[in-house]
């Protein structure tokens, strides 16, 4: 029934995004706007307290956006337009609507959430928005056609051959599999239950919904009986943690292997002793020499006086991206950009030489795992 009031909403919505005004008309808007104004705006929905709580995504937009307009793009500087979604579908609905019909909105960079962001991107698309994803990972997004939304997170599934190649090179044949209940979970779990297949390990379980330790414990039992050796996760923080930590009272010993849903700046914080010997899959590693990822993390520290995380990466390369493509192509067209974004050369960014498929989806990140020893990461890679 979620689903299906999910639906209507966006139909209804879809239809009048373009009430009174074709999405041609929209883009040729956009297009005029920017060229007459001095700022570019970026429009970034997100949900404000988990993003100022567990990353620091905002941090690395914010210095991009610095960046960026100590010299201008084009001789225009580009304004952010932070917002909070809440993580709630309406809200996030009403604020695409809003963006699609607001012709000084260049570009968006969001939503965060799976289940909110592919519902969304339609609305997107057909008002011809550019839409860079920094978030989701969901193979999903990209699968659909789409000619105006982007996709600038590693995919799932090569954060779930990771996971599982991991998984074998230490001798681990028999996982479970565990994942929450939404989009992200779903294919997530079905991306690492693929990978486990190829590389030959046995998935003894695969289960959701484990949110109580009489759930887990009853799981657990059946999981010792079968002679498990790593638990494979594909959750979000907070109910990764709480997870984790259940775990950890009635287990020391099983291995827990976590995608990046996971990879959030409180993670160790928030486990404590529990966190011990976690492994995480990530797409940042601190201890990476290439130049341009060392001038960041520099630039960053001066800022702000922290280490960055891959969150503050996703911020930055996403903003740093449509200014490389209004720079490369003199436009301000969103048909323009999006073809330039889809069609670039390799390009070197702070994570290393990137670049679109025709799906959207990006290429070029180097995946890296890190482990929990002594209360602190250690990279693996």
């Amino acid at each position: 029934m979620k689903q299906i009031k999910k639906v209507i909403i966006l139909w209804i919505v879809s239809l009048l995004v373009l009430t009174g005004c074709s999405s041609n008309e929209l883009a040729l808007q956009r297009e005029k706007q920017a060229k007459k104004g001095n700022e570019i705006v970026v429009a970034v929905p997100v949900p404000l307290a988990f993003a100022e709580q567990n990353t620091k995504f905002l941090q690395g937009i914010n210095l991009a956006r610095d960046d960026i307009n100590t010299v201008g793009v084009n001789g225009k500087k580009i304004k952010l337009t932070i917002v909070d979604d809440q993580a709630n579908f309406k809200t996030a609905v009403d604020l695409a609507q809003r963006f699609s019909r607001e012709t000084d909105v260049l570009a968006v960079i969001g939503h965060w959430y799976s289940d909110i962001c592919l519902p969304v991107a339609k609305i997107y698309e057909e008002a011809e928005l550019l839409t860079i994803v920094p978030t989701v990972s969901n193979p999903e997004l990209t699968q659909k056609g789409y000619r105006y939304i982007f996709q600038s997170i590693t995919s799932d599934k090569k954060i779930a051959e990771k996971m599982c190649v991991y998984a074998k090179s230490q001798g681990y044949h028999r996982v479970v599999i565990c994942y929450e209940e939404s989009s992200y979970g779903e294919n997530l779990a079905k991306a690492i239950d693929e990978a486990a297949q190829a590389n030959g390990l046995i998935v003894i379980d695969r289960r959701s919904g484990l949110v109580t330790e009489e759930q887990l414990q009853i799981a657990h039992d059946k999981w010792e009986a079968l002679d498990l050796d790593a638990v494979l996760l594909a959750l979000n923080m907070s109910e990764g943690a709480n997870f984790i930590r259940r775990l950890r009272q009635m287990d020391q010993d099983t291995a827990v292997i976590a995608a990046d849903g996971l990879d959030v700046a409180n993670f160790i914080g928030e486990l404590g002793q529990n966190a011990e010997g976690a492994v995480i899959v990530t797409t940042y590693s601190p201890f990476d020499n290439r130049s341009r990822l060392a001038g960041f993390a520099q630039k960053y520290q001066a800022k702000y006086h922290e280490q960055p995380d891959v969150w503050a990466i996703q911020g930055y390369e996403s903003l740093q991206l449509i200014a490389h493509a209004m720079d490369e192509t003199k436009s301000y067209s969103p048909t323009i950009l999006a073809e330039y974004l889809r069609q670039m050369e390799p390009w070197q960014t702070v994570s290393g030489a990137v670049s679109f498929n025709e799906n959207g989806e990006i290429e070029g990140r180097t995946i890296y795992t890190k482990v929990v020893v002594d209360g602190q990461f250690r990279y693996t890679d």
